[in-house]
């Protein structure tokens, strides 16, 4: 939480109303985030707000926010598009400052009458002085205050804030993140952004002792010198992760009626990046895999990458795949290579860099010593470690689990402080294989150890991290990431 900022009482609400909830419990929108937020045990108190109702789940139903008996910290409006306004008229007589509208049917329908009522919920907001997230989005999730009527069912509350035009990028996310054991802050959907903008949302994040990454999902920005200057000054201190949508003529016409955003030009972009060190991703993906690449604890001093895997051709692959992201395959230094040489039959094995070493990968003896030689290299700053998932007998499982959680440790522990991570290899159509590689992705990431589901992945996320180095040794003199 911040210290004292006026947005906490929306993040961390003590009571909630929820405008347009309905006695049919099979009702969608603002039943159903009735329903999450009492299955799940909000602490605060919750008022349904529906003028045909006296009681809703049990719970006591009040005609209008005013008829509420308490000042309301966070009010959810989940009702016609055309009733709207009134509603907030009704949150500005109540002092309810902080307002959700979830409703659709704004400017993204392209139709006047759109239009117009966007204007007035406009109009309302900065009158009444309302705080609004939206209208046409999720709204708010919060796993540490219990505001989690949408997105998944939290498993725990983490240090990633995820500020997104689209609330269904905000549910993709939050379910695929916290399977790789990667936990939310916060996770901000403000739709057409009638009210609360992002730069509003950056500038409280800046400041959130809770949230030490920042991811984005834009599509249209107003103000951009102000987003421009917030980025590169929070960028020093918490990594700013951001996926721009819209750039493509096809992809900004779709914009338009998402959210009804100008998407801006590709150039434009292209300098915003350009200027402010923020990393660029392009799916929900690659946000992961740069979150995980950040929060591991130990940051590469450069770019020169060890790749260890097995066959020769995979061996060329590597190395096109890793120099292509501007990293560097390195020759190993003649002592390392002789060390190696000690216990590496070279027939069918490489010992050079890419190191080709099936029998490696397999014997947990022989990868210990060739972790411990290649990490004591000093033209080396990380370790990429190819795992491939094969069909293993229950003898072939244990040894392999034997090995996993040696790397697992030596990936945390190394006395040099070294970065080590895993990329699988899936080529396999078998769909008990594929779900064995992703189970063993699942495995390391839960453990710590940044994993990924393809070298191409892994490769991709390793360069933008040392690019991000890169830009706060220049601009700052650090020594890397904040932590």
């Amino acid at each position: 939480m911040s210290a004292g900022h006026e947005l906490d009482s929306m993040f961390y609400p003590k009571s909630v109303a929820i405008v347009g909830a309905s006695p049919n419990p099979t009702g969608w929108g603002g039943t159903s985030f009735l329903t999450r937020l009492i299955q799940l045990k909000f602490p605060g108190n919750l008022y349904p707000v529906n003028p045909k109702a006296t009681e809703i789940q049990g719970l006591k139903a009040y005609p209008d926010v005013r008829s509420i008996p308490e000042p309301v910290d966070f009010v959810v409006v989940a009702v016609p598009a055309a009733v709207v306004p009134g509603v907030l008229e009704d949150c500005v007589i109540a002092g309810a400052k902080n307002v959700h509208v979830f409703s659709s049917g704004f400017s993204e329908t392209g139709e006047e009458e759109g239009r117009r009522l966007e204007e007035k919920v406009v109009e309302i907001t900065r009158n009444g002085g309302l705080r609004l997230v939206g209208p046409n989005c999720f709204g708010i999730y919060v796993p540490a205050s219990g505001l989690t009527h949408w997105g998944a069912r939290p498993t725990g509350s983490g240090s990633v804030a995820f500020v997104s035009q689209s609330g269904g990028h905000g549910e993709e996310l939050s379910d695929y993140a916290q399977g790789l054991g990667i936990h939310f802050s916060k996770i901000i959907s403000f739709g057409n952004a009638c009210g609360l903008q992002v730069n509003d949302f950056l500038e409280y994040l800046a400041q959130d002792d809770d949230t030490e990454i920042i991811t984005m999902y834009l599509e249209g920005v107003r103000d951009g010198d102000r987003f421009t200057q917030l980025v590169r000054e929070i960028n020093l201190t918490k990594p700013v992760i951001v996926w721009k949508g819209g750039l493509s003529d096809s992809g900004a016409r779709a914009v338009a009626s998402h959210t009804g955003s100008l998407a801006g030009e590709s150039r434009m972009w292209q300098a915003f990046f350009a200027q402010t060190g923020a990393i660029r991703v392009h799916s929900l993906v690659e946000i992961i895999d740069m979150v995980m690449a950040l929060k591991y604890p130990h940051v590469p001093q450069g770019k020169r990458c060890l790749l260890l895997g097995g066959g020769g051709g995979n061996a060329v692959a590597l190395a096109d795949i890793f120099s292509g992201e501007d990293l560097d395959v390195p020759p190993l230094s003649d002592e390392t290579r002789r060390g190696l040489a000690e216990f590496i039959r070279l027939a069918g094995n490489s010992i050079r860099n890419p190191l080709d070493l099936w029998n490696v990968l397999d014997d947990i003896q022989l990868l210990r010593r060739c972790l411990d030689l290649v990490i004591a290299d000093p033209v080396i700053d990380m370790v990429v470690l190819d795992r491939h998932a094969g069909s293993w007998g229950n003898e072939d499982r244990m040894r392999q689990r034997e090995l996993n959680d040696y790397i697992i440790d030596f990936a945390k522990n190394n006395i040099y402080n070294k970065p080590v991570v895993v990329a699988m290899r899936m080529l396999e159509h078998d769909p008990d294989i594929i779900a064995a590689g992703a189970r063993l992705r699942r495995d390391f990431a839960l453990a710590g150890v940044p994993s990924y589901s393809s070298p191409a992945d892994a490769a991709r996320a390793l360069g933008r991290l040392v690019k991000y180095r890169e830009f706060l040794v220049e601009s700052s003199g650090d020594k890397g990431p904040a932590r």
